[in-house]
């Protein structure tokens, strides 16, 4: 008397054999949704057959319950584990595949980190530490090379002070100069596809100058809104200079656009 006990195929198990076996019975060809399928063990329970995945098959209710105890013959078996180790060492070379072109992904990057970094080096005078190679990693998913070397050369020309030795440049301005980096590249992209937001970004800097509160989340938004119904650069540019206070300067624009709060 067998002592073996029958234990359930788990759902992801059953799953992966109908998915190798393209939800259709091996033994008549039936398939889903026509026939209902079942797990079924190339070498029976009752013989010592396991749950391994190399012995399941895929079979009808009706094959599974006629089948009872009988194996598959021997060809059949060999050909059947064959088939499924073959689709086993295509999937790991696949997935290896992947992995080595992730690796590779990862390489490139890398190398695209350091390019930036030494070119920020080049004219600062300062080390990016691991922190900014960190936010390098971040822009390079958002800019492209050139975008950032183009912004790099902005930046520090605008950014970077010497010390009073004159020998080197300040590290407050070269902390600046590096956090303005990514700023710098998404205005220009922004700029690209609406040139006029050049010139409203100049009025927002009119207002930083001019007013003790401005609101940042709003000013570019109300500028936008007021430009696209109608209302000139000139005109806007009069109101940032005149309007004593940040709440009477929105209450302005809502007047010139013809809307309200």
């Amino acid at each position: 008397m067998s002592t073996n006990k029958r234990k359930s195929i788990s759902k992801k198990n059953r799953f992966e054999v109908f998915k190798r076996d393209s939800f259709t019975c091996q033994y008549c060809g039936a398939s889903a949704p026509d026939v209902l399928l079942e797990v079924d063990h190339i070498k029976p329970v009752a013989s010592g057959g396991t749950n391994d995945i190399l012995n399941l098959i895929t079979s009808c209710r009706d094959c599974n319950s006629g089948k009872g105890a009988r194996e598959l013959d021997d060809n059949s078996v060999i050909a059947k584990q064959k088939e499924q180790l073959d689709d086993l060492n295509e999937r790991r070379q696949q997935l290896e595949m992947m992995i080595t072109w992730r690796d590779s992904l990862q390489d490139a990057d890398a190398q695209k980190v350091d390019a930036l970094a030494r070119y920020f080096d080049n004219y600062s005078g300062h080390s990016v530490n691991e922190r900014g190679k960190a936010v390098l990693r971040q822009l390079i998913k958002k800019h492209t090379l050139q975008e950032l070397y183009d912004a790099i050369d902005t930046s520090v020309a605008q950014y970077l002070e010497l010390e009073k030795s004159g020998d080197e440049y300040t590290a407050e301005s070269v902390e600046k100069a590096f956090d303005y980096i990514d700023r710098i590249a998404s205005f220009r992209k922004s700029t690209k596809d609406k040139p006029y937001l050049k010139d409203l970004f100049y009025i927002r800097g009119i207002l930083r100058n001019r007013l003790s509160y401005v609101n940042e989340t709003e000013v570019i938004n109300l500028l936008e809104q007021a430009y696209l119904a109608g209302v000139s650069i000139e005109h806007l540019r009069q109101i940032a200079c005149t309007e004593k206070n940040w709440t009477r300067f929105r209450d302005e624009i809502y007047k010139v656009t013809g809307g309200g709060k």
